[in-house]
């Protein structure tokens, strides 16, 4: 038996919502994590800084970027890589103040660059860092199972 298909019911499976709208790229959100980034990558590739200045310079950056306070985030050895080395890959979106952008950072010690996303929300008007992902492990469920972790101990 051929399973035939029929105009009316490919029409209809068209008209059907889709389960929600996903947006592609969001100029403000990828010019903030684009600037962000770079900002980033000139500290820690800086060779004029102590090791220890150069870990508070990085979170000091990255306090300004987020609503949260930010603890010893990066130990300060310097970035081997290249400062420039950072590529935007696109971004997509479900709702307007809340954008995941994907970038990629040129390491030329390793096989392929790293790509992380960055989910960034409009807050009084301004883009701030709510959560990163690299390697398929969003920052901040790992400091969740982290801080739940201790508490068990």
């Amino acid at each position: 038996m051929a399973y035939r298909f029929s105009p009316w019911r490919v029409l209809m499976e068209c008209a059907t919502s889709s389960p929600g709208a996903v947006v592609a790229g969001h100029p403000d959100a990828e010019a903030f994590v684009t600037d962000a980034v770079r900002e980033l990558l000139r500290i820690v590739g800086d060779a004029t800084l102590t090791t220890s200045r150069r870990a508070a310079a990085f979170a000091s950056a990255v306090g300004r970027l987020t609503d949260a306070p930010v603890a010893r985030a990066y130990d300060g050895r310097l970035w081997p890589g290249p400062v420039d080395g950072m590529t935007l890959l696109g971004s997509t979106s479900r709702r307007p103040d809340e954008v995941i952008v994907m970038i990629s950072i040129r390491d030329d010690r390793a096989f392929a660059p790293i790509q992380m996303s960055w989910r960034v929300a409009r807050s009084a008007g301004e883009w701030r860092l709510i959560d990163v992902e690299c390697r398929g492990v969003w920052l901040s469920g790992e400091r969740r199972s982290t801080l739940a972790g201790r508490r068990r101990e």
